[in-house]
């Protein structure tokens, strides 16, 4: 059911409940089962109506996956906190945190599992990040660190999803020594610099982080194209003896600010364990004799998600998706009417299709997608 029509019915068993009984007269129970339909802005309305339902909407069970962006930490009172804890907030962004204020947040919400920096210019600041103990995903956006950062983060060794972006005056050296660090990482975000990591960094960074099965790199510019066996450690030695090190076996694999030719037609030829694929483009691709994603795609036997944006128009690869493909996006790409009906005979059992394109000539056949994807359960255009 729609997420707009949950909240309408649990609007109007709201309103049919307090003109039949007083809020007090229902057991609490109910009415948080009811509170759950609704969205964030109608729960704090409610919770503004009266005292009685401020303590209900305030229960955990409410906020599961919610995250709050902290901004001048300081600047929050003690009930605040109070409120928080009595949600039992798990997720935070912390925005231009000072030490002080990250050893307030440590006081005041020690058990959080998610925690996004976003304009850290203090490296001892990320020091505090080891007062808490389960921490499991970790975001560093837009700092400022210099080096140290590889030293503070060596403590979180029980962390298992890293995202790091856009980083200043943070020498890659020491970003790809922190990575390292992290041998329990089963999902790496790296999107820093503007140029692909060399092979042999990329090697080391990833042989030891065996556990790793999402892998989501920025790419940026490069002259030329990388080594065939870019992705392909197993060729890398010096480790033997290291039980830390090992092949990792992705599973997901984003590639964004991507251009043919960086990585080589046979790139993808050693991770045919890959069941996600997501490839986001620079531009716009015009000739399709240099798509690579064509020749990737034939190397992927259980490829079950496939996402495009920009690049080459459909027709360069429509014809190398796996059948094995279950859901499929498309965004800002040329498509024809032939090229759908390629993918119908590609992919006719996609229970998935987000259909975004920049241009598609022939609107009249939009209804056509119904028969096209038999299977097919959620279709998501514009």
């Amino acid at each position: 059911m729609p997420a707009g029509k949950k909240n309408e019915i649990a609007a109007i068993a709201l309103d049919m409940a307090l003109r039949t009984v007083g809020a007090a007269q229902l057991p609490s129970e109910l009415w948080v089962h009811v509170f759950g339909f609704l969205s964030t802005t109608d729960k704090l309305n409610i919770r503004s109506s009266c005292k009685y339902f401020k303590k209900m909407v305030d229960h955990w069970s409410l906020w599961k996956g919610n995250t709050v962006v902290l901004k001048k930490l300081c600047a929050y009172t003690s009930q605040f906190w109070t409120t928080l804890r009595r949600r039992k907030i798990s997720s935070v962004v912390v925005q231009k945190a000072s030490l002080k204020e990250w050893k307030l947040l440590a006081l005041s919400l020690p058990w959080l599992t998610t925690i996004a920096v976003e304009h850290c210019f203090d490296v001892k600041a990320f020091e505090m990040l080891k007062q808490f103990h389960n921490l499991k995903r970790l975001a560093i956006r837009r700092c400022r660190c210099g080096q140290g950062l590889s030293d503070a983060i060596v403590p979180l060794q029980q962390v298992t999803h890293f995202s790091v972006c856009e980083m200043h005056c943070a020498p890659r050296s020491d970003i790809i020594s922190a990575v390292s660090k992290l041998s329990h990482l089963t999902s790496l975000l790296y999107h820093e610099g503007n140029h692909p990591i060399p092979r042999q960094t990329f090697h080391l960074m990833l042989n030891r982080l065996p556990h790793l099965k999402h892998l989501s790199l920025k790419m940026g510019t490069q002259h030329g194209s990388l080594p065939d066996d870019y992705f392909n450690i197993s060729k890398t030695n010096g480790f033997a003896e290291d039980p830390h090190v090992g092949q990792p076996g992705l599973t997901s694999l984003e590639l964004l600010d991507y251009m043919d030719p960086t990585l080589p037609e046979e790139a993808l030829k050693c991770l045919p364990s890959l069941q996600s694929l997501a490839v986001d483009y620079r531009d716009r691709a015009v000739d399709p004799s240099r798509c690579h994603l064509k020749t990737w795609l034939r190397e992927l036997p259980q490829l079950a998600v496939l996402n495009v944006a920009k690049g080459h128009p459909v027709s360069a690869y429509a014809h190398s998706i796996p059948d094995t493909v279950t859901s499929l996006t498309l965004q800002r790409v040329m498509v024809e009417q032939k090229d759908m009906k390629a993918l119908g005979k590609r992919a006719s059992g996609l229970l998935y299709l987000h259909f975004d394109p920049c241009s598609y000539n022939s609107g009249s056949s939009i209804g056509e997608i119904p028969k096209l994807f038999p299977q097919l359960m959620t279709l998501k255009m514009r």
